[in-house]
């Protein structure tokens, strides 16, 4: 692979896949693991409302809650869901009656907190009988943070795998680990793939056994195992 081709990887590429403007990110690819029977969700970490007033414009009737950290940010989440409770989800107690979410939002939510297992923990009451979670994780063995690594170094950024508030890190393996140490049994796990044109032709042409190392972000529905 050229020299040109890393940097638009490194760089326009990353950029879709990791936006600075997360806040305002409308999330397409979350979204299709949102099926219509979910009436009632929680989008965790729900920047600006976007996601969950995509979700509620896609299902009539449909309730989406939030919860925001950044309280200007939540404020304007509040005008597009249906409400949403500001504050540190790890700390807080969640005004919700148990057993009433159809399903939970973690979009890249997770690698952000100090005990991730905890937090899907502590979510499962709130969920229906067939109540789900839906996750984004960023992997962290995609070929450019590897590439990366051995160019550079760790650096921390504002946004991307390597952001500076990432607390957590994850691959394939630790995401199946977490979510089997929380009582959750994986359902679908699907990568979402960014690479370059060369790169996805070489995992095609050797029956996509690059998968681990393309899949920019794993997205992952899951339930109630225990």
């Amino acid at each position: 692979m050229s020299n040109q081709e890393n940097q638009k990887i490194d760089g326009s590429e990353l950029s879709k896949a990791g936006n600075p403007t997360y806040f305002e990110n409308e999330r397409p690819e979350v979204m299709e693991l949102v099926s219509p029977e979910m009436r009632t969700i929680l989008d965790v970490g729900c920047g600006k409302g976007v996601l969950g007033s995509k979700l509620k414009e896609a299902v009539p009737h449909r309730k989406v809650y939030g919860v925001e950290y950044v309280e200007n940010v939540a404020a304007v989440a509040s005008t597009r869901l249906d409400k949403v409770i500001v504050g540190d989800f790890q700390t807080m107690d969640l005004p919700i009656e148990a057993g009433t979410l159809d399903c939970v939002i973690f979009a890249d939510v997770l690698e952000h907190l100090v005990d991730p297992a905890a937090a899907l923990r502590k979510i499962k009451p709130y969920l229906s009988p067939k109540g789900a979670i839906v996750c984004s994780i960023p992997n962290m063995r995609h070929y450019t943070v590897i590439l990366r690594l051995i160019r550079k170094g760790w650096e921390y950024e504002d946004f991307g795998h390597f952001d500076r508030t990432h607390l957590r890190f994850f691959s394939r393996h630790s995401i199946t680990s977490l979510m089997d140490e929380a009582g959750f049994q994986i359902e679908i796990m699907k990568p979402h793939t960014v690479a370059s044109k060369k790169v996805r032709w070489l995992n095609s042409l050797i029956g996509g056994r690059l998968e681990e190392f393309v899949a920019f972000h794993y997205l992952i529905l899951a339930r109630k195992s225990r």
